[in-house]
């Protein structure tokens, strides 16, 4: 990890696509996409979702959700087409994974099988930002 380190540091990659955007960020708009750029749903009580379409957005085989859910909130029960994996750095959610029921605190990934009727809830007291990665050829997302 070291030599990894040194080598980016050490590594020059200036380019064309360094000149600063009107946003400030320099060349990042074939590789960044703002929050502003994704769709925002309303998912569920206290759930609020910002979802990227992979394929929309030059991903392969990749789709994102970024959550805002408040205490107590979360999306209703629903499935996905494709595994799905959840990525909390902060904080403790309750879940429903088939007809499992369990609470885990962060960090932690978790991983949702295709199909699978699930949900959370944000068991703690203040806000938390979930995000969720699942294939991008699930571009229909259940019931959310």
């Amino acid at each position: 990890m070291r030599f990894l380190a040194i080598f980016l540091l050490a590594s020059p990659m200036a380019s064309a696509h360094d000149q600063p955007l009107a946003n400030g960020d320099a060349g990042s708009s074939d590789y960044v996409v703002k929050l502003h750029e994704m769709q925002a749903i309303e998912a569920g009580q206290g759930e609020r979702i910002h979802l990227l379409r992979g394929r929309e957005h030059g991903f392969e085989s990749l789709s994102f959700i970024l959550t805002e859910t408040a205490p107590g909130g979360g999306p209703p029960l629903h499935t996905h087409e494709s595994e799905e994996a959840h990525v909390l750095t902060s904080g403790t959610m309750s879940y429903v994974i088939g007809e499992q029921t369990f609470t885990v605190s962060a960090p932690y990934i978790l991983r949702v099988p295709a199909n699978t009727p699930h949900t959370f809830i944000n068991a703690g007291t203040t806000p938390l930002s979930l995000t969720a990665v699942f294939g991008s050829a699930d571009q229909k997302q259940g019931s959310e």
